[in-house]
């Protein structure tokens, strides 16, 4: 690889503060925003998302106060680029289509995923996992064509297909079930950020539907979110468990 980015030190810190105008962004415009400029926010988000957790998580794992603060001082820059990343997105843009957004990047990163990925047991892991992306984006369009005038193709922009996949009631697996075998500290570069970028792409989608799952009032949308964010559980763990 020409560029690793586990091997990069990035930027200090200090100059990584942003002021309150630069965190404020301007979101984008839900009706006329590339579907892929809302995958890259979600993407971002999740993955300031896992930042911010794995920095909090490690907090609350050391006694030493040098590390703690050291760790507060990174999740202060990890919590700004995480709001300018998901406040991209408008308050116009109501929870299913959001959903949707979510849905596309499940799809197509995870598609993208497995035509780069080297490591072949890997590959059949994300390979796996996509079947049951379709479905869930499947099922979220048609409770879309039921709730909302705005069509699932559209916010998609037919760059991914809506098709049925493995269906969601062949979804639900016993928890030890769902352990892959893991990456080690040798794989391919490319294989370990892969895991780690669908893992926190993945645990942001849960988070999403934990939250918002229980605001529609309507008992089939709710139901769904019920599901597909058990579903979800699934995933997280499917894929942390690749993770060195």
């Amino acid at each position: 690889m020409s560029f690793n980015p586990l091997t990069e030190k990035g930027i200090p810190l200090d100059r990584q503060l942003r002021t309150w105008s630069e965190l404020n962004v301007e979101p984008y415009d839900t009706r006329s925003v590339d579907a892929y400029t809302r995958c890259r926010a979600i993407v971002m988000n999740g993955a300031e998302m896992e930042a911010m957790w794995f920095g909090h998580q490690f907090a609350r794992h050391t006694t030493d106060p040098d590390v703690k603060r050291q760790l507060a001082a990174v999740r202060r820059i990890e919590t700004q680029q995480q709001k300018v990343c998901n406040w991209l997105i408008p308050g116009s843009e109501d929870n299913l289509e959001v959903t949707i957004g979510y849905e596309q990047v499940a799809v197509d990163l995870t598609a993208w995923l497995a035509r780069q990925e080297p490591d072949p047991y890997a590959r059949s892991c994300y390979d796996f996992g996509l079947l049951e992306d379709f479905d869930h984006l499947f099922r979220y369009a048609n409770l879309m064509d039921m709730k909302n005038p705005r069509k699932a193709a559209e916010l998609v922009q037919d760059l991914t297909e809506i098709m049925p996949g493995r269906p969601t009631w062949a979804e639900h697996r016993h928890p030890f079930d769902d352990i892959r075998k893991p990456l080690t500290r040798k794989s391919d570069p490319r294989s370990i950020l892969h895991a780690m970028t669908i893992t926190a792409a993945e645990q942001q989608t849960l988070n999403f539907y934990c939250n918002v799952g229980n605001r529609p009032e309507d008992p089939v949308a709710r139901a769904l979110y019920l599901e597909i964010a058990q579903i979800e559980e699934q995933h997280v763990t499917h894929y942390e468990s690749m993770l060195p």
